[in-house]
Protein backbone atom coordinates (compact mmCIF):
# COMPACT_ATOMS: atom_id res chain seq x y z
CA UNK A 1 0.00 0.00 0.00
CA UNK A 2 1.11 3.56 -0.72
CA UNK A 3 1.58 5.82 2.30
CA UNK A 4 -0.51 9.00 2.42
CA UNK A 5 1.66 12.11 2.79
CA UNK A 6 0.29 15.61 3.39
CA UNK A 7 -0.27 17.65 0.27
CA UNK A 8 2.71 19.87 -0.64
CA UNK A 9 0.44 22.91 -0.80
CA UNK A 10 -0.77 22.22 2.73
CA UNK A 11 2.81 21.91 3.99
CA UNK A 12 3.77 25.18 2.31
CA UNK A 13 0.74 26.93 3.79
CA UNK A 14 1.56 25.64 7.28
CA UNK A 15 5.16 26.85 6.96
CA UNK A 16 4.03 30.28 5.79
CA UNK A 17 1.49 30.54 8.58
CA UNK A 18 4.08 29.56 11.21
CA UNK A 19 6.54 32.06 9.75
CA UNK A 20 3.93 34.83 9.76
CA UNK A 21 3.01 34.12 13.38
CA UNK A 22 6.69 34.14 14.40
CA UNK A 23 7.30 37.45 12.63
CA UNK A 24 4.18 38.98 14.21
CA UNK A 25 5.16 37.79 17.69
CA UNK A 26 8.71 39.04 17.23
CA UNK A 27 7.50 42.40 15.97
CA UNK A 28 5.19 42.74 18.96
CA UNK A 29 8.02 41.97 21.40
CA UNK A 30 10.23 44.52 19.68
CA UNK A 31 7.45 47.10 19.75
CA UNK A 32 6.74 46.45 23.44
CA UNK A 33 10.43 46.73 24.35
CA UNK A 34 10.65 50.01 22.42
CA UNK A 35 7.42 51.26 24.01
CA UNK A 36 8.77 50.57 27.51
CA UNK A 37 12.18 52.05 26.70
CA UNK A 38 10.78 55.24 25.20
CA UNK A 39 8.52 55.78 28.23
CA UNK A 40 11.52 55.28 30.52
CA UNK A 41 13.43 57.91 28.54
CA UNK A 42 10.61 60.44 28.94
CA UNK A 43 10.58 59.94 32.71
CA UNK A 44 14.38 60.03 32.92
CA UNK A 45 14.40 63.38 31.12
CA UNK A 46 11.77 64.74 33.52
CA UNK A 47 13.91 63.80 36.50
CA UNK A 48 17.10 65.14 34.91
CA UNK A 49 15.57 68.51 34.04
CA UNK A 50 13.36 69.16 37.07
CA UNK A 51 14.69 67.29 40.13
CA UNK A 52 17.69 67.71 42.39
CA UNK A 53 18.53 65.95 45.67
CA UNK A 54 19.53 67.77 48.87
CA UNK A 55 20.49 66.46 52.29
CA UNK A 56 18.13 67.23 55.14
CA UNK A 57 20.80 68.27 57.65
CA UNK A 58 22.04 71.82 57.29
CA UNK A 59 19.18 73.02 55.09
CA UNK A 60 17.89 76.58 55.55
CA UNK A 61 15.16 76.96 58.18
CA UNK A 62 12.50 77.52 55.54
CA UNK A 63 12.97 73.90 54.44
CA UNK A 64 12.25 72.66 57.96
CA UNK A 65 8.97 74.38 58.77
CA UNK A 66 7.03 71.47 60.24
CA UNK A 67 3.30 71.70 59.50
CA UNK A 68 2.22 68.69 61.52
CA UNK A 69 -0.51 68.98 64.15
CA UNK A 70 -0.71 67.51 67.62
CA UNK A 71 -3.74 65.67 69.01
CA UNK A 72 -5.38 68.96 69.98
CA UNK A 73 -5.20 70.20 66.41
CA UNK A 74 -2.63 72.92 67.23
CA UNK A 75 0.04 73.58 64.70
CA UNK A 76 3.49 72.33 65.67
CA UNK A 77 6.69 74.02 64.61
CA UNK A 78 10.12 72.46 64.16
CA UNK A 79 8.89 69.11 65.46
CA UNK A 80 7.96 70.53 68.90
CA UNK A 81 4.60 70.12 70.63
CA UNK A 82 1.97 72.62 69.50
CA UNK A 83 1.14 75.53 71.75
CA UNK A 84 4.60 76.03 73.28
CA UNK A 85 5.93 79.57 73.09
CA UNK A 86 9.31 79.74 71.32
CA UNK A 87 12.29 80.62 73.48
CA UNK A 88 14.39 83.72 72.88
CA UNK A 89 17.04 81.68 71.15
CA UNK A 90 14.63 79.43 69.24
CA UNK A 91 16.48 79.86 65.94
CA UNK A 92 19.77 78.79 67.50
CA UNK A 93 18.13 75.80 69.17
CA UNK A 94 16.56 74.69 65.89
CA UNK A 95 19.87 75.04 64.07
CA UNK A 96 21.71 73.14 66.80
CA UNK A 97 19.23 70.28 66.77
CA UNK A 98 19.02 70.09 62.97
CA UNK A 99 21.96 67.73 62.56
CA UNK A 100 20.49 65.37 65.15
CA UNK A 101 16.78 65.45 64.29
CA UNK A 102 16.88 65.97 60.52
CA UNK A 103 19.18 63.07 59.74
CA UNK A 104 17.14 60.28 61.31
CA UNK A 105 13.78 59.22 62.72
CA UNK A 106 13.48 56.26 65.09
CA UNK A 107 17.13 55.46 64.36
CA UNK A 108 16.66 55.28 60.57
CA UNK A 109 18.52 57.72 58.33
CA UNK A 110 16.33 60.10 56.30
CA UNK A 111 17.15 59.98 52.56
CA UNK A 112 18.11 63.04 50.54
CA UNK A 113 15.07 65.14 49.73
CA UNK A 114 14.11 65.79 46.12
CA UNK A 115 13.85 69.49 45.30
CA UNK A 116 11.49 69.99 42.39
CA UNK A 117 11.55 72.75 39.80
CA UNK A 118 7.78 72.84 39.46
CA UNK A 119 7.79 75.33 36.61
CA UNK A 120 9.98 72.96 34.62
CA UNK A 121 8.12 69.80 35.64
CA UNK A 122 4.74 71.33 34.80
CA UNK A 123 5.86 71.61 31.18
CA UNK A 124 5.64 67.81 31.03
CA UNK A 125 1.97 67.67 31.97
CA UNK A 126 -0.68 69.95 33.40
CA UNK A 127 -2.09 67.18 35.61
CA UNK A 128 1.13 66.53 37.54
CA UNK A 129 0.34 67.00 41.25
CA UNK A 130 3.28 65.36 43.04
CA UNK A 131 6.68 63.70 42.77
CA UNK A 132 7.25 60.26 44.33
CA UNK A 133 10.73 59.12 45.36
CA UNK A 134 11.43 55.68 46.90
CA UNK A 135 15.24 55.48 47.24
CA UNK A 136 15.42 51.83 48.38
CA UNK A 137 13.71 50.68 45.17
CA UNK A 138 15.09 53.27 42.75
CA UNK A 139 11.60 54.58 42.04
CA UNK A 140 11.31 58.27 41.06
CA UNK A 141 8.31 59.46 39.05
CA UNK A 142 5.82 62.29 38.73
CA UNK A 143 2.29 61.58 39.97
CA UNK A 144 -0.67 62.82 37.97
CA UNK A 145 -4.35 63.09 38.81
CA UNK A 146 -7.04 62.98 36.15
CA UNK A 147 -10.80 63.29 36.15
CA UNK A 148 -11.07 59.50 36.30
CA UNK A 149 -8.93 56.44 37.00
CA UNK A 150 -8.75 55.31 33.37
CA UNK A 151 -6.96 57.83 31.15
CA UNK A 152 -3.51 57.67 32.75
CA UNK A 153 -3.47 53.87 32.78
CA UNK A 154 -1.96 54.12 29.29
CA UNK A 155 -1.00 57.77 28.87
CA UNK A 156 2.12 59.64 29.97
CA UNK A 157 1.75 62.95 31.83
CA UNK A 158 2.11 64.78 28.51
CA UNK A 159 -0.90 62.91 27.12
CA UNK A 160 1.09 60.61 24.82
CA UNK A 161 -0.24 57.04 24.58
CA UNK A 162 2.16 54.49 26.10
CA UNK A 163 1.42 51.09 27.62
CA UNK A 164 3.44 52.02 30.71
CA UNK A 165 1.11 54.91 31.48
CA UNK A 166 1.69 57.09 34.53
CA UNK A 167 1.59 56.87 38.28
CA UNK A 168 -1.76 58.45 39.06
CA UNK A 169 -3.58 59.49 42.20
CA UNK A 170 -7.09 58.25 42.94
CA UNK A 171 -9.49 60.74 41.33
CA UNK A 172 -11.51 61.01 44.58
CA UNK A 173 -8.47 62.04 46.66
CA UNK A 174 -7.53 65.61 47.48
CA UNK A 175 -4.19 66.37 45.75
CA UNK A 176 -2.96 68.34 48.78
CA UNK A 177 -2.33 65.03 50.65
CA UNK A 178 -4.64 65.92 53.55
CA UNK A 179 -6.81 62.81 53.17
CA UNK A 180 -6.48 59.98 55.67
CA UNK A 181 -5.60 57.60 52.84
CA UNK A 182 -4.15 58.81 49.54
CA UNK A 183 -4.09 56.07 46.89
CA UNK A 184 -1.62 56.06 43.99
CA UNK A 185 -1.83 53.48 41.20
CA UNK A 186 0.93 52.27 38.88
CA UNK A 187 1.63 49.37 36.55
CA UNK A 188 3.54 46.24 37.58
CA UNK A 189 5.88 46.52 34.60
CA UNK A 190 7.73 43.47 33.27
CA UNK A 191 10.94 45.48 32.92
CA UNK A 192 10.84 46.53 36.59
CA UNK A 193 9.86 50.15 35.95
CA UNK A 194 6.95 51.96 37.61
CA UNK A 195 5.80 49.73 40.51
CA UNK A 196 7.32 46.58 39.00
CA UNK A 197 9.98 46.51 41.70
CA UNK A 198 7.42 45.86 44.43
CA UNK A 199 7.32 42.17 43.56
CA UNK A 200 11.04 41.71 44.30
CA UNK A 201 11.29 43.95 47.37
CA UNK A 202 13.09 42.30 50.29
CA UNK A 203 13.41 42.96 53.99
CA UNK A 204 16.97 44.07 53.29
CA UNK A 205 15.67 46.78 50.95
CA UNK A 206 13.39 48.01 53.71
CA UNK A 207 16.11 47.98 56.37
CA UNK A 208 18.49 49.82 54.03
CA UNK A 209 16.02 52.69 53.58
CA UNK A 210 12.46 52.53 55.00
CA UNK A 211 11.49 56.10 54.02
CA UNK A 212 10.02 57.61 50.88
CA UNK A 213 9.21 61.15 49.77
CA UNK A 214 6.01 62.46 48.22
CA UNK A 215 6.39 66.11 47.26
CA UNK A 216 3.85 68.64 46.04
CA UNK A 217 4.14 72.30 45.07
CA UNK A 218 3.23 73.33 48.61
CA UNK A 219 5.08 70.81 50.78
CA UNK A 220 7.43 67.84 51.00
CA UNK A 221 6.06 64.82 52.88
CA UNK A 222 8.24 62.11 54.36
CA UNK A 223 6.63 58.70 54.87
CA UNK A 224 7.83 55.48 56.44
CA UNK A 225 6.80 52.16 54.92
CA UNK A 226 4.66 49.98 57.20
CA UNK A 227 3.24 47.24 54.98
CA UNK A 228 3.74 45.31 51.75
CA UNK A 229 1.00 42.78 51.10
CA UNK A 230 -1.39 41.23 48.60
CA UNK A 231 -4.92 42.64 48.55
CA UNK A 232 -8.08 42.01 46.58
CA UNK A 233 -9.36 44.76 44.32
CA UNK A 234 -12.26 45.62 46.61
CA UNK A 235 -10.83 45.11 50.10
CA UNK A 236 -10.12 47.58 52.91
CA UNK A 237 -6.71 48.64 51.57
CA UNK A 238 -8.57 51.15 49.40
CA UNK A 239 -10.74 52.62 52.15
CA UNK A 240 -10.89 56.38 51.69
CA UNK A 241 -12.99 56.98 54.83
CA UNK A 242 -15.77 58.69 52.91
CA UNK A 243 -18.65 60.43 54.64
CA UNK A 244 -21.59 62.15 52.93
CA UNK A 245 -19.86 61.68 49.60
CA UNK A 246 -16.69 63.50 50.62
CA UNK A 247 -13.29 62.19 51.66
CA UNK A 248 -12.62 62.93 55.32
CA UNK A 249 -9.54 64.79 56.43
CA UNK A 250 -6.87 64.23 59.09
CA UNK A 251 -9.11 64.31 62.17
CA UNK A 252 -11.42 61.50 61.05
CA UNK A 253 -12.15 59.40 64.17
CA UNK A 254 -8.61 58.61 65.22
CA UNK A 255 -9.48 55.26 66.80
CA UNK A 256 -10.93 53.96 63.53
CA UNK A 257 -7.86 55.00 61.56
CA UNK A 258 -5.50 53.55 64.19
CA UNK A 259 -7.28 50.20 64.17
CA UNK A 260 -7.29 50.11 60.38
CA UNK A 261 -3.56 50.89 60.24
CA UNK A 262 -2.77 48.18 62.79
CA UNK A 263 -4.74 45.60 60.80
CA UNK A 264 -3.05 46.61 57.54
CA UNK A 265 0.39 46.48 59.16
CA UNK A 266 -0.21 42.92 60.35
CA UNK A 267 -0.87 41.79 56.76
CA UNK A 268 2.65 42.66 55.61
CA UNK A 269 4.88 39.80 54.46
CA UNK A 270 7.92 41.97 55.25
CA UNK A 271 8.41 43.09 58.85
CA UNK A 272 7.81 46.85 58.91
CA UNK A 273 7.18 48.33 62.38
CA UNK A 274 4.83 51.31 62.63
CA UNK A 275 6.99 54.30 63.67
CA UNK A 276 6.40 56.06 66.98
CA UNK A 277 6.31 59.38 65.15
CA UNK A 278 3.46 58.43 62.79
CA UNK A 279 1.11 61.36 62.20
CA UNK A 280 -1.96 59.42 61.07
CA UNK A 281 -2.12 59.92 57.32
CA UNK A 282 -1.03 57.25 54.88
CA UNK A 283 -0.36 56.68 51.21
CA UNK A 284 -1.32 53.44 49.50
CA UNK A 285 0.76 52.53 46.45
CA UNK A 286 -1.09 49.92 44.42
CA UNK A 287 -0.11 47.74 41.48
CA UNK A 288 -1.27 44.48 39.86
CA UNK A 289 -0.66 41.12 41.53
CA UNK A 290 -0.21 37.67 40.00
CA UNK A 291 -3.94 37.07 39.59
CA UNK A 292 -6.49 39.32 37.90
CA UNK A 293 -8.30 40.16 41.16
CA UNK A 294 -5.14 40.65 43.21
CA UNK A 295 -3.20 43.82 43.92
CA UNK A 296 0.23 44.25 45.50
CA UNK A 297 0.06 47.14 47.96
CA UNK A 298 2.86 49.13 49.59
CA UNK A 299 1.62 51.36 52.38
CA UNK A 300 3.51 54.13 54.18
CA UNK A 301 2.59 56.46 57.05
CA UNK A 302 3.40 60.16 57.27
CA UNK A 303 6.17 61.05 59.73
CA UNK A 304 7.18 64.57 58.68
CA UNK A 305 5.69 67.38 56.64
CA UNK A 306 7.80 70.31 55.47
CA UNK A 307 6.50 73.54 53.97
CA UNK A 308 8.06 74.65 50.73
CA UNK A 309 9.37 78.22 50.55
CA UNK A 310 6.91 80.72 49.05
Amino acid sequence: DRMNFPDKKFISLAILLTLALSITAGAYLIYRAWDYWSADQVYADMEKNAVQKVKMAGQPDRYREDLTTDSSGKKSEGGQDGGEAPSDNADEERKKSADDTDRSIDGATIPDKPVIDWDELSKSGRDIVAWLDIPSLGIAYPVVQGNDNEFYLHHLPNGEYKNAGSLFMEAANNPDLTDVNTVIYGHNMDNGSMFGKFRNMTEEDYETQPFLWLCTKEKDCLYKMISLHISLVDDESYTLFKSNGEVNRLNYENSIVTGWLRAENQRSYIHMPVPKTAIGRVITLSTCGSLSDERRVLRAVLVREIARPP
